[in-house]
């Protein structure tokens, strides 16, 4: 359950075509095959958002210490910049769906869908 969230697909019966297009919010409100619903209690989507910071943030200092292991600790401060914001401002948005079928999925395996989950 878990790799489908990771490939973008349900986490209930792995099927695809869940957004709209590659763009934030853009996901589907029910599964296109099986007619689960994504959002299944208000606030759904905030289990998204902290899985996106933590991997996010996870870029960003893996950035920093790798830029520090090849030129030491002595690197500039405006190169270690000029490689963090990057990744910090386009990971976030590149990880964006994958955060939200994954973090479905997380909930989808904490919270089992119930029969009212389908359409």
């Amino acid at each position: 359950m878990l790799w489908r969230g990771l490939t973008l697909a349900c986490p209930s019966c792995g099927g695809r075509g869940l957004f709209r297009r590659w763009a934030l919010y853009a996901i589907r409100e029910r599964c296109p095959s099986c007619g689960l619903r994504f959002e299944r209690m208000e606030g759904h989507w905030l289990g998204a958002v902290a899985v996106n910071t933590v991997v996010s943030a996870a870029a960003v200092i893996a950035t920093v210490v790798a830029a520090m292991l090849v030129w030491g600790t002595d690197v500039s401060r405006g190169l270690l910049l000029g490689l963090a914001a990057p990744v910090g401002v386009g990971v976030p948005v590149l990880f964006d769906p994958v955060s939200r079928t994954l973090w479905t999925a997380i909930d989808a395996l904490m919270r089992p869908p119930s029969p009212g989950d389908f359409d």
